[in-house]
């Protein structure tokens, strides 16, 4: 691999965990519910008595362990950079902009639209780079190729799934998380397709 294209690799990897890191910040702050899989951790944490950053430890290293051992699940810079670099981003968010009360409902929704479209946007940047996925993506990636169906498919199953036991375990969803849910997906599909086509790289 020459110099240009890993450079062109590293900045996909790092540019697209940042925008997830903007998009979860986004949601959160848009004050319309958290997205699915935190849900799912808000639920965990009050059913079991845990942390939430705690259980997001276990639950993604749960997820990646099996995944390594017993598939052709990528693991690189990308599984790195995703797992200590995504919290990292948020509390920079944090640290610069604080926790937003959005009054508007309309401010609201913008900040929803922008969350859908920057997670979707990071997560086909950074898996496009092929340099390793964390947790979450990987285990979207298993099952689109065990299931042959199409990415946003998987990615709504997923999300939906997530959704269902996180408010089975006493979990909180909002419109956010159903809307989050359900469009998440296709936006990443779509721009896996765009990133694809910018770069010449095959996801």
């Amino acid at each position: 691999m020459d110099k240009k294209r890993l450079f062109l690799r590293v900045g996909m990897v790092l540019g697209g965990v940042f925008l997830i890191s903007l998009g979860v910040y986004l949601f959160v702050n848009s004050r319309l519910g958290s997205d699915p899989f935190t849900v799912m951790l808000q639920g965990a944490s009050r059913t079991l008595g845990f942390s939430l950053g705690g259980l997001n430890i276990a639950v993604k290293i749960a997820i990646l362990l099996p995944l390594f051992l017993l598939t052709k699940a990528k693991f690189g810079l990308g599984t790195i950079v995703n797992a200590v670099f995504l919290g990292l981003f948020i509390e920079m968010f944090y640290f610069l902009f604080g926790s937003l009360e959005p009054e508007f409902i309309l401010l609201q929704l913008t900040m929803l639209a922008g969350a859908i479209l920057t997670i979707g946007s990071g997560i086909a940047l950074y898996v496009s780079a092929g340099m390793g996925e964390g947790a979450l993506e990987s285990l979207m990636i298993f099952c689109k190729r065990k299931s042959n169906f199409s990415l946003k498919l998987v990615k709504v199953g997923l999300d939906v799934t997530f959704g269902i036991i996180g408010v089975l375990l006493g979990g909180t969803i909002g419109v956010g998380t159903v809307v989050g849910a359900l469009s998440i997906g296709p936006v990443t599909q779509y721009m896996f397709r765009q990133v694809n086509h910018l770069t010449g790289l095959e996801f």
